[in-house]
């Protein structure tokens, strides 16, 4: 494998592995506090519902921009997508929810691994992000898991 693929698959497979690590670590007090308190006001259950969802609709992106599309279209609400697609899996547990994590970042570990070092460098739209290199869309996915830890981090008081 390549520096770059080696490094990439190596960030999500730990930030994987530290993020059930996290979830599993908080009571069921703690899962139902509310972290943000404007637009989708997600719960820290709801916030890994999130990242299935987002992280899901990012296979597409990445598969488009691999065959040569132009990755996100111009029309696609990330607000409404943020605040509709997390709740449709409000009815699961969290060890569900862990579960159904594991399976899409394993997902996305896999349409790494399938690319070569030019496709790292391929170009197309990210809804969040704009115009850029794909490689800068791949990292995002564990960057944004991330940033929505420390958040949950934060509100809960807790290292």
């Amino acid at each position: 494998m390549t520096g770059r693929r080696t490094e990439i698959i190596d960030n999500l497979e730990n930030n994987l592995k530290n993020s059930i690590f996290f979830f599993r670590s908080l009571s069921d007090d703690q899962l139902s506090v509310q972290i943000y308190t404007d637009g989708a006001k997600w719960t820290v259950k709801q916030i890994l519902a999130h990242f299935i969802t987002i992280e899901r609709s990012m296979h597409w992106l990445f598969k488009d921009i691999l065959s040569g599309g132009s990755g996100s279209p111009d029309d696609f609400d990330m607000d409404r997508f943020n605040l509709t697609q997390p709740k449709k899996l409000d009815g699961l547990t969290v060890e569900e929810l862990i579960e159904q994590f594991k399976s899409v970042r394993e997902d996305t570990i896999d349409i790494v691994r399938g690319m070569t070092e030019e496709d790292f460098n391929r170009e197309g739209m990210h809804a969040f992000h704009g115009h850029g290199k794909l490689e800068r869309f791949i990292i995002w996915a564990y960057e944004h898991v991330r940033i929505h830890e420390d958040d949950i981090r934060k509100v809960l008081r807790i290292k």
